[in-house]
């Protein structure tokens, strides 16, 4: 129950973005035993779609994992033999239990979202995003600094559900088509789009991967 609790205030509407940092500052502690007792396959599904646009020469690969968390989508590349691997996240509890797995080379304590972070432009061959879309979370336009960022034949991946896509407010009827319009402006190309079975619990998920023109 408490489990099932914590899951719903991730997932509810917060009055502002601090008290929503604030809420995965103290869910840290907790936040590994929760997902991985609760079913949650996500980071292992985009960590299998990174890999599968890379049969070799993995160490090379430079990867930024936005929405990181606590780091399980980096476990997961590590798995897959990618070594250069940074994250990004706002709750520094959660990048704290991040960088104590050993899979990332930097870790940067920020929002992704329509600002430019500091980072130059193409550094990376890789953005994934697994589980960052819900309240209060990305936003819509955070798909600009994906395109600054990644090189010119990188990818972007990202897992997700559909239900998010369907009902958070900053998402529905926005999000796909704005990954539209940015195909259609010829800055990426659409790739994979995948409804998957048992993303978390029963929940069914959504793969994304665009390749960066």
């Amino acid at each position: 129950m408490e489990t099932d609790k914590r899951l719903s205030q991730a997932h509810a509407i917060a009055e502002t973005r601090d008290r929503k940092t604030q809420f995965y500052d103290s869910w840290s502690k907790l936040f590994d035993q929760d997902m991985l007792s609760d079913g949650y396959s996500g980071p292992s599904m985009a960590a299998d779609a990174v890999a599968g646009l890379y049969p070799g020469d993995r160490e090379n690969v430079h990867i930024l994992d936005i929405a990181a968390g606590t780091g399980f989508v980096g476990e997961q590349l590590a798995k897959h033999g990618f070594v250069k691997v940074d994250a990004l996240d706002p709750s520094q509890g959660m990048l704290d239990k991040a960088k104590a797995k050993g899979v990332y080379q930097t870790l940067i304590c920020s929002y992704f979202d329509e600002k430019k972070l500091d980072i130059a432009p193409d550094t990376y061959d890789v953005i994934v995003i697994c589980g960052g879309c819900a309240n209060m979370h990305l936003p819509c336009d955070c798909l600009w600094e994906v395109l600054r960022l990644v090189k010119p034949g990188g990818y972007f991946v990202m897992v997700t559900r559909p239900f998010h896509l369907d009902t958070v407010e900053e998402y529905n009827g926005r999000f796909e088509p704005l990954m539209d319009e940015i195909e259609k402006e010829g800055k990426w190309k659409n790739i994979r789009k995948e409804v998957v079975p048992g993303y978390h619990r029963d929940y069914e998920g959504i793969v994304f991967v665009y390749q960066i023109k």
